[in-house]
């Protein structure tokens, strides 16, 4: 099933990620987020890194895999803060993250640039929209592929405190040196965000 080259490395390389957060710092909080779609499932690990003049700091780790041996895994930093009062419930972030893909027997690895904005209505503060979107262009596409996109939008309700439930969708595509673009995952999801 999983015969490709490195399609295992992913998922040993995150899991080794996510435990080394996880016990190196103890003290910070952490949220856990895992989303299931009809041909894919994921999960991702994001701990606060604290807070600087460009606002909240965020490490993550995820693994994704699909029912076509489709897998990816991702390490990366996002930089987060709130607009201000001129855009009341409208938080903007941009990050960077690392990748580890096989997708359509053909191998990946990327630096992407990115980021992510969401709204949630000041009068109705347990909803919210977000949407994300990255990229790695050629020179930072490494493999059998020569570029990425990942784009991805979800609504989330705040179930409680700790606990956010989403429906989402996304799109992550590479481009292939040897024919047209591999759609690694496209289509909805539901999934839970746990704080802890």
């Amino acid at each position: 099933m999983f015969a490709h080259r490195f399609s295992v490395r992913p998922l040993a390389c995150a899991a080794s990620i996510a435990l080394l957060a996880i016990v190196s710092d103890p003290a910070s909080a952490g949220a856990l987020d895992i989303n299931l779609g009809d041909n894919s499932a994921q999960l991702q690990y994001s701990s606060a890194m604290g807070r600087d003049s460009l606002g909240k700091s965020e490490f993550h780790v995820g693994f994704l895999f699909t029912d076509r041996d489709n897998l990816l895994g991702d390490v990366g930093i996002l930089v987060k803060n709130e607009v201000g009062s001129g855009l009341p419930g409208v938080t903007v972030g941009l990050g960077v993250k690392g990748l580890m893909a096989t997708v359509d027997d053909s191998d990946a690895l990327a630096l992407a640039l990115g980021g992510q904005v969401r709204f949630s209505p000041p009068s109705a503060s347990r909803f919210g929209v977000a949407g994300q979107f990255y990229f790695a262009p050629n020179i930072v596409t490494f493999g059998d592929t020569d570029r990425f996109i990942e784009t991805g939008l979800r609504l989330e309700y705040e179930v409680l405190p700790q606990a956010v439930a989403y429906l989402g969708y996304r799109k992550i595509k590479f481009g292939l040196e040897t024919g047209p673009d591999a759609v690694l995952d496209e289509g909805a999801h539901v999934g839970v965000k746990i704080t802890f």
